[in-house]
């Protein structure tokens, strides 16, 4: 039996470790996140604002990480080795995580539609029958929980509707053309703070895209002055302004009111391999992937990480 003393420390060590767990949800976030995996390649980043946590998509094996604030790593989708996971965004509303991915065996280009909760696909959306020999590289989601996909390898833009399970090409235009046939194209994608205009990555030549929203009928490149613009990867957008990743540097676009122009700063980053970011906690996190060392076939300069950015580099 026991004792009534030992009983009260019991229920107070319960009560701890629960409380414990309901703080994960509101523990400060680390500055930077280190990763198991070796081999993985982890080209895709984003961050439940909910549950608090990053997921980290794959290049290699096909898995989706998910990484809690405390640094702990669990499986949403497990390597498999038969599919290649790129860019990935959170719906955190409707509980759903979006990514671009293909097979290893052919060479569909689709986009996957999991439930956060579960992990269970919940949607499938193959590219190539909206547009012949698609790609898909980046997403990104609009407040309504649409879905805009860049394709790197050719003209067109997609949409997707989670809603009715339908997609169409919502730009088609040579402004996002791959000029060099390489697949070097459309790049990383975000909606303006407006909620006006899509903001696309255009990796060569290097520049920024700006795309009308609801309908798309406006496409333009966008004026950039400042510091000399880096090929873009990923995108994100905080305060207005917008994010590109370039491998060792970050570059900071500020947009004017009606996203035509931008004033571009770069600032250097610790560590080089980077590839795409994620908003969190009103802070930008990179992923070093090390893709373009993956590319070139070059050895990987591991650990994979998430780390924080210094914005305070870029200045005022």
């Amino acid at each position: 039996m026991k004792s009534p003393a030992l009983a009260l420390l019991l229920s107070l060590a319960a009560l701890l470790s629960a409380c414990d767990g309901d703080n994960d949800n509101r523990r400060p976030l680390l500055d930077r996140y280190e990763l198991s995996s070796t081999d993985s390649v982890p080209e895709g980043v984003a961050f439940d604002p909910k549950e608090r946590a990053f997921y980290a998509s794959s290049l290699v094996g096909g898995s989706i990480v998910r990484i809690d604030a405390r640094g702990r790593e669990t499986f949403f989708r497990a390597p498999d080795y038969r599919a290649t996971i790129g860019g990935i965004k959170i719906d955190a509303a409707a509980r759903r995580l979006w990514a671009c991915a293909s097979s290893v065996d052919d060479i569909d280009a689709r986009v996957w539609v999991f439930d956060l909760r579960n992990g269970e696909m919940i949607l499938e959306y193959f590219l190539g029958a909206l547009f012949a020999n698609a790609s898909c590289n980046d997403l990104a989601l609009d407040p309504g929980g649409m879905a805009y996909v860049t394709d790197p390898q050719n003209t067109a833009l997609y949409k997707l509707d989670p809603v009715t399970g339908e997609g169409e090409v919502f730009a088609n235009d040579p402004l996002l053309a791959d000029m060099l046939n390489v697949g070097l194209g459309q790049n990383g994608i975000v909606v303006n703070a407006a909620g006006d205009a899509l903001i696309v990555a255009k990796f060569v030549p290097a520049g920024l895209v700006r795309i009308s929203l609801p309908d798309g009928d406006s496409i333009s490149a966008i004026a950039l002055s400042g510091d000399p613009f880096p090929t873009p990867d990923g995108l994100v957008e905080l305060d207005g302004d917008i994010y590109s990743v370039s491998d060792a540097t970050v570059t900071r676009t500020r947009l004017n009111a009606d996203s035509t122009a931008g004033e571009v700063v770069i600032a250097a980053q610790p560590e080089s391999g980077l590839s795409t970011a994620t908003v969190a906690d009103d802070q930008v996190y990179v992923i070093k992937s090390e893709v373009t060392n993956f590319v070139v076939q070059q050895p990987l300069n591991l650990p994979f990480a998430i780390f924080r950015v210094d914005l305070d580099a870029f200045g005022p």
